[in-house]
């Protein structure tokens, strides 16, 4: 993980994929809020923390599944710098070598939820970006899936692609971080991102290709409500039956479970509204309001 300090003089190599468009999880438009202060990109939850601590565990299978020798003082990289490029960035998870070869390869650590049969591209890119910066040769990507499985591929350093990736992320650090002029956005979250408010009277006119996606999507409702309404009413059926019975068997499997969860917590907003409103009104914030997205039917006039 980058340094915090220097996370905004540069792009780190988990952040190329999303400049690039090819983060599920990011964009353009996204990174270019965390380095202009916008918005914080950084996430702490239990799958960081745990990736974190487990990097060193990856580190270790590793060693013990290769001919490979971790260099342990690797474990504490300080963020690196491009000799050439301020702005190019990455701390690697760990350098490792092999005994009957001069020179260190870059080692990147992952765990995962999912099952990979191959590597994903941001991983790739995040590796081949950490090479290129080192001036390394060669790499490899180690993943624990499900705390269980591990696996591993070796890399070469692709110098071509390297470049390509230098070539788009100079554009936008350029043209984009340094100028403060927003990319374009690449999905839906960006827009929403970006025109949290609709302009009042602002309005475009449908195009023949609009018309033909507004069709389908009206369709594709209908059908959504109709089956709905169908599933309401198998559902009820089925309670019908049921009754206090906690669930239905298929032999000695339950097919249909119908259980009481246990009683939760809440904060009783309106009985503190009557007992004490000076304490409610204290606390009351004003939200902003979200833009609602409907869809209607074109009516001929």
């Amino acid at each position: 993980m980058l340094d915090q300090e220097l996370r905004k003089k540069g792009i780190g190599g988990s952040e190329v994929a999303a400049i690039l468009g090819m983060d599920d999880f990011s964009s353009p438009y996204r990174v270019w809020l965390d380095k202009t202060g916008r918005e914080s990109s950084s996430v702490e939850n239990k799958y960081t923390e745990s990736g974190l601590i487990l990097e060193s565990a990856v580190a270790e299978f590793f060693e013990r599944r290769t001919k490979y020798r971790i260099i342990k003082a690797s474990a504490n990289q300080k963020t690196v710098v491009h000799p050439d490029y301020p702005f190019v960035l990455g701390t690697p998870d760990r350098l490792y070598m092999e005994t009957s070869k001069i020179g260190k390869s870059v080692l990147e650590c992952k765990t995962t939820q999912y099952t990979y049969d191959d590597v994903p591209d941001k991983w790739f890119m995040q590796l081949q970006w950490y090479l290129g910066i080192l001036g390394l040769m060669s790499g490899a990507i180690a993943w624990l899936e499900h705390g269980l499985d591990f696996k591993y591929k070796e890399y070469e350093f692709d110098r071509e692609f390297f470049e390509y990736m230098l070539t788009r992320v100079r554009a936008f650090w350029f043209d984009h971080v340094v100028k403060n002029v927003p990319p374009e956005p690449i999905n839906s979250t960006d827009i929403e991102r970006m025109f949290a408010r609709h302009r009042d009277g602002a309005v475009i006119q449908a195009t023949d290709e609009i018309k033909v996606v507004h069709a389908e999507l009206v369709t594709v409702k209908e059908t959504i409500k109709v089956l709905e309404t169908r599933e309401t009413q198998l559902t009820e059926s089925l309670k019908m039956v049921m009754r206090d019975n906690e669930a239905i068997m298929a032999g000695t499997k339950p097919i249909i479970t119908w259980r009481t969860s246990k009683p939760s917590m809440f904060f009783d907003t309106e009985k503190l509204k009557v007992n004490d409103p000076d304490v409610y009104n204290a606390y009351i914030s004003e939200r902003p309001g979200s833009r609602r997205f409907l869809v209607k039917p074109i009516t001929h006039e």
